[in-house]
């Protein structure tokens, strides 16, 4: 990985040229990123403030806290599917290390994702009127836990679809499948306990619990909990990049 942290500046191009492509003729340009999170809490105020009641209370916070962060970690994803494959030209005629690809897709999506964070912990104060706590201060090591699973799943993925190019639609039903098995919309401790099980085998899972304790609930990680994210943090990142070193070799002549 340190040719990665050598290489900083190629993945800081290539998520500024990302961003740059997407908001590209635009007129607010950069501002959609901000934008896109304050229309969406206004669009889940008015739905599940006026035409859908009931869940836990202060709805609609509850739904951002975990919202946000799965959008985090789905784009990111799906843009690793095609990491590997849409820079086939450049991997093709530079030698670089070509970990840079996933990797900056990960930051592409973290650079929206703290955009959304910068409208929507305001709105948090302001508009549902939650009072800041300590426990907010192990938001920023749960996110980095969670930013590097993310690039560990990237790697598998992005690999994966250099040799399998259909990955790419099956991370689109996969992750539809997942979003409903992640206690994002729903509060875990309603289910039953046999459902309760299968959502525990979702990873994403303890990391929007994560996400709900300390913003939510305004309690601190409990260690066990810690341990579990720790855990599977590791997992995806030894098993994504050893996928990936070992098949990367192959990567020129297939794309």
């Amino acid at each position: 990985m340190r040719s990665v942290f050598r290489y900083r500046e190629l993945i800081r191009n290539l998520v500024l040229k990302d961003l740059k492509l997407k908001y590209r003729d635009s007129v607010l340009g950069f501002l959609w990123s901000l934008a896109n999170p304050l229309l969406l809490i206004l669009v889940y105020s008015f739905v599940f403030g006026h035409l859908f009641t009931g869940g836990p209370p202060n709805l609609v916070y509850f739904l951002m806290v975990g919202i946000l962060p799965w959008n985090f970690f789905a784009q990111s994803l799906m843009m690793s599917t095609g990491s590997i494959l849409d820079n086939g030209n450049l991997i093709r005629k530079v030698a670089l290390p070509m970990e840079v690809f996933p990797v900056a897709t990960v930051f592409f999506s973290l650079a929206q994702y703290l955009l959304a964070l910068i409208v929507f912990f305001p709105m948090a104060l302001l508009f549902f009127k939650v009072s800041v706590a300590w426990s907010w201060l192990t938001f920023f090591p749960i996110l980095v836990l969670h930013i590097l699973f993310t690039v560990g799943m990237c790697f598998i993925f992005s690999t994966a679809t250099v040799f399998y190019r259909d990955i790419r639609h099956f991370t689109e039903i996969l992750l539809m499948l997942l979003f409903w098995l992640t206690p994002i919309i729903y509060d875990i401790r309603t289910v039953s306990d046999s459902l309760r099980t299968v959502l525990y085998m979702n990873p994403l899972s303890y990391f929007i619990l994560a996400y709900q304790d300390v913003l939510y609930r305004n309690v601190f990680l409990s260690l066990d909990r810690l341990i579990v994210l720790l855990i599977l943090t590791f997992l995806s990142l030894v098993l994504g990049y050893s996928l990936f070193l070992i098949c990367k070799v192959r990567f020129a002549e297939e794309v």
